[in-house]
């Protein structure tokens, strides 16, 4: 008995790899668009080093693009840069954010360092139980990059950019910092 004929065909792996390449999707949505389940794809991962390292690059070289893209954005608005790496890339772009909205939460006392432009975005966050979206932004892109310059931010971000894409190619992200899929 032979079985099931495999859905593993050059053509599948291709559109996997080129999906993941362009940043916009994850492996779950990947997968319902070749047709595949997630548990196939990390079952054909453990099954063949290769491909795990293929389907690995792709990500990265997806997150390097999406990342460019959002530092392009960001030349509009700084925000948008942020907002994209956190949804995306939480792992790596949103854990200070998160340690840091933790502890505001319990405090809500402005933070010693608030510089005085901000202080208006803080009482409208706490007022709002941290629901106003663009006080909350505003204060997140100054813990993010230190600065409430426009121009020092978009340079910050784009530091990051930098930084994010030297561990690209140097091959530094391991596959516990590959992204939660």
């Amino acid at each position: 008995m032979a079985g099931r004929p495999s859905h593993r065909t050059p053509e599948v792996e291709k559109a996997i790899l080129d999906a993941l390449r362009l940043g916009q999707l994850h492996r779950p949505t990947v997968c319902k668009l070749v047709g595949v389940s997630p548990r196939t794809l990390r079952r054909w991962r453990k099954q063949d080093e290769d491909f795990d390292a293929l389907v690995r690059a792709a990500e990265a070289k997806g997150e390097a693009r999406l990342a460019t893209i959002a530092i392009q954005g960001a030349e509009e608005d700084p925000r948008l840069a942020l907002d994209l790496l956190r949804a995306r890339y939480p792992e790596r772009w949103g854990r200070r954010h998160a340690q840091i909205d933790a502890k505001v939460k319990l405090e809500a006392e402005r933070p010693p360092g608030l510089p005085g432009v901000l202080r208006p975005a803080w009482d409208a966050a706490v007022k709002s139980g941290w629901k106003d979206r663009k006080a909350c932004r505003e204060l997140e892109l100054w813990w993010a990059t230190g600065t409430t310059e426009r121009a020092e931010q978009i340079a910050a971000l784009r530091g990051l950019a930098d930084e994010l894409e030297a561990a690209v190619a140097a091959g530094e992200l391991g596959p516990g910092e590959e992204g939660a899929s």
